[in-house]
This record gives C-alpha cells, structure tokens and sequence, in this order.
C-alpha cells in the first residue's frame, strides 16, 4: 500500500504520466519559441553582448537585459545613459535626466578605490532596460 502512494499524484494520475506532459509541454513549447522568434522581448530578456560589452561606454557592461524592447535599443539606452552620466560629473557622475525616453536609477552596491560596480534600472512606459557596469575611476 505503501508503495501505491508514492506512484500517485493528487488526481490519481501516475508520476510518469505527469512526466510525460510536462516533457511534451516543454518541447511544444520550445518549438514554438524557436519558431516565432520576435525582435522585441516582452517577457524580461538577457542579451548577448559580447565583444560590445566593452564598447557601449563604460569600461565593462557585463550584463543586460530587456522586457518589451529589443536588445539593440538596449544598447542604445546604455550609450545615451553613459554620455548623460560622464557630461554630468565625468567617471564618479550620475545621470539625472531621461535618456532617449527612459528615466534611469541607478545603484553602486560595490564601490572602490579604483573601480565601482553598478547596476542601472530604466523604464520607458512598459519597456524596461536593465543593465550592470563596472567602471574604473
């Protein structure tokens, strides 16, 4: 008897049997994103930088994410955002004004001597660019 309820679910329906929907759910699933691959995110998206995380404006951008942007507009935005942080009071500055559309805010939970580390949070009505960034001062 023992044995019987660990073999059954709330429903009465086998562990393998809920196995293999949810695998089957999966690869539907799966095929389906593959298949419809939009250029813009409306779930929250990591993007693949790259060599570009070195060439966006702050010495290293090592993580970005997007929801209902695209990642170029991404770039975009941290471009924009580092020109608005540098003209407003150079490596150490923060940038308080909208950059292309989005009001940014920005926090530095690791900071240094010689390097900073900061994480950069920026919304345009439901689009959302999420970026983090080390800068050496």
């Amino acid at each position: 008897m023992m044995e019987m309820r660990w073999r059954k679910t709330f429903a009465g329906t086998s562990v393998a049997a809920c196995a293999a929907v949810a695998l089957a759910l999966s690869l539907t699933s799966a095929a389906a994103a593959g298949a419809a691959a939009l250029p813009v995110a409306s779930a929250a998206s990591g993007c693949t930088l790259g060599n570009k995380g070195r060439t966006l404006g702050p010495t290293y951008v090592t993580q970005l994410t997007v929801s209902h942007t695209s990642c170029a507009t991404g770039m975009k935005v941290i471009k924009a955002y580092n020109h608005c942080r540098l003209a407003s009071g150079g490596v150490k500055g923060y940038c308080h004004s909208k950059v292309l559309g989005f009001r940014c805010s920005e926090k530095r939970p690791q900071t240094g001597l010689i390097a900073f580390i900061a994480k950069v949070h920026c919304t345009n009505g439901r689009a959302v660019v999420n970026f983090t960034y080390s800068e050496n001062t």
